[in-house]
């Protein structure tokens, strides 16, 4: 998967504000208790749910500031989250979300004036860390304030911090990740990581510093990254990524570790202390059968990038902020770690789900399940498994996305053992459309795999539709069903209505789950 950004700057959602604003009523779905719940298993830190957040408007502060602000951000998370950092229409869109439907108090006071933000917290804090910006310090120190409750701070900024009195703990312009480790290894959290490119420091580094992480980045070949890799226990997973998708996960899976790419994600720290109950929009699958038409589903790609959902997943109109999305009959995939990194996110995308007969969203677990792996390289893959069926059931997604580069049933049955699984849509990594669109069976369920790509180097919508348009009919033959993954960063909704559009009128367009059913109801041997 091409990981791409684009982030919408906005600073209209500030304006008219008054510097404090409070909504004390809570909405029915507010089950947020003091303290957010957690799987017994779930590897993701928790403190306390924010009651009132100081908001920092991003464009008001230098890079050097911003990661002295988000540093703190993450100290006060581990008690209780106090900041929340305003860049793009995303982030105001949470915001207004928790505002209105979780009774949070947001005060603008301070969102531009960096002196008074630390002299308000100051006495939350023990010190600062002294490194620079955009080599290894920068992560080390970063490392360093999750365990010593500390801020980082660059060199221009010591005198600002010296007038408060707020003492230096150390200075790490000297040192790099391997120094960290090797001297702080015992006192980092082991279930969970952030590999994070040192220019992106004023990302993620709230929700490391909250969770006491290391953030790190060096060659997935190196010692260095093979030590800190098998430090961690199973199942750890790592937020961030890499320079090549194929190597860090090959490499992550091997050590038993999950991805999710986070590293252009913010607020992590304060979006993950809520606690919702969440449940798929309720529809009337459509399950009847009908002979003589090919059957296609066409599902959303990279719904396992974190950060993606987080900025502007929901406010493009190429994806789920299409004003065409009632329109069709979609399928979404996405992260059921979202349920515990970002619950009320996950909920507002739930809740705004079309469900009617002319358009409908169904959201199936992204890949690889909790997280992205490679199964064929995963040694923990039971217990993997395990995880990510429970980590399904709390999200309400019974479909799992897998991307890996075997079809073998040694890695794919341990999903399908999983009472909460009913299927898995495969996709080969080298290319997702490489089993052509072959079903297998495990355990009475399907092995779905992609028959055609809507992507870009590939198929567009026009050539797709011809293809689809000739493609058999018989609904007894695995060659009557298509599922179509729908490249993200190259083809959105539109594309997807412009493919269906050209469809002759025996090509019938299924949700996941209708598609499923479907396909074990005419195609299952053992019904």
């Amino acid at each position: 998967m091409i990981r791409l950004v684009s982030i919408i700057f906005s600073l209209l959602t500030l304006l008219g504000y008054s510097c404090q604003e409070k909504n004390s009523s809570v909405s029915a779905g507010d089950t947020t208790s003091a303290q957010p719940e957690r799987l017994a298993l779930s590897p993701y830190p928790a403190s306390s749910r924010p009651d009132k957040l100081f908001i920092i408007n991003d464009h008001n502060f230098s890079p050097a500031q911003l990661l002295t602000i988000e540093t703190l951000q993450g100290v006060l998370a581990q008690r209780k989250p106090q900041i929340y950092r305003l860049a793009n229409d995303g982030d105001a869109q949470w915001l207004e979300d928790l505002k209105n439907n979780y009774g949070v108090e947001v005060d603008y006071s301070l969102q531009a004036n960096f002196e008074a933000l630390l002299s308000h917290f100051k006495n939350d804090i023990a010190g600062y860390i002294v490194c620079n910006v955009n080599d290894q310090t920068v992560n080390t120190a970063i490392s360093l304030c999750g365990i010593t409750k500390a801020v980082a701070v660059t060199a221009e900024n010591i005198p600002i911090l010296e007038a408060m009195g707020i003492p230096l703990l150390k200075d790490v312009r000297n040192t790099d990740d391997a120094w960290f480790f090797t001297h702080y290894a015992d006192s980092i959290n082991n279930r969970i990581l952030c590999y994070q490119k040192e220019d992106r420091f004023a990302f993620l580094a709230d929700y490391a510093v909250f969770g006491k992480m290391i953030t790190f980045y060096s060659p997935l070949t190196s010692e260095l990254t093979q030590k800190i890799f098998a430090f961690m226990q199973p199942n750890t997973p790592l937020l961030g990524w890499g320079s090549d998708e194929f190597q860090l996960i090959y490499h992550s899976s091997a050590n038993s570790i999950p991805v999710h790419p986070a590293d252009w994600a913010k607020n992590l720290s304060t979006l993950t202390n809520f606690s919702v109950s969440l449940k798929q929009q309720t529809a009337t699958p459509d399950t009847q059968i009908t002979e003589n038409v090919h059957t296609v589903c066409f599902v959303m790609t990279d719904g396992d990038n974190i950060q993606w959902l987080l900025n502007d997943f929901t406010t493009n109109s190429r994806w789920y902020g299409s004003p065409n999305r009632s329109k069709a009959k979609l399928g979404w995939t996405i992260s059921p770690a979202l349920s515990e990194l970002a619950p009320t996110v996950m909920k507002y995308i739930y809740d705004r789900a079309d469900a009617t007969n002319a358009g409908r969203d169904y959201f199936i677990a992204g890949p690889s399940g909790l997280g992205y792996i490679f199964p064929d390289r995963y040694k923990n893959l039971v217990t993997y498994a395990s995880l990510t069926s429970q980590f399904m059931e709390k999200a309400d997604l019974r479909i799992v996305n897998i991307i890996g580069n075997t079809r073998s049933a040694e890695y794919l049955k341990p999903f399908l053992d999983q009472q909460n699984i009913d299927a898995i849509f495969f996709y080969y990594f080298s290319n997702y459309s490489g089993g052509m669109g072959k079903i297998d069976w495990l355990n009475g369920k399907p092995v779905i795999t992609g028959r055609f790509n809507l992507w870009e180097g590939f198929e567009t919508p026009e050539s797709l539709a011809e293809k689809l348009n000739y493609f058999s009919a018989d609904i007894h033959s695995e060659k009557g069903y298509s599922l179509i993954p729908v490249h993200v960063w190259s083809n959105g909704v539109d594309d997807v209505l412009q493919c269906i559009s050209l469809l002759n009128k025996n090509v019938k367009v299924v949700t996941p789950d209708e598609f499923v059913y479907l396909i074990r109801k005419n195609l299952y041997s053992g019904n």
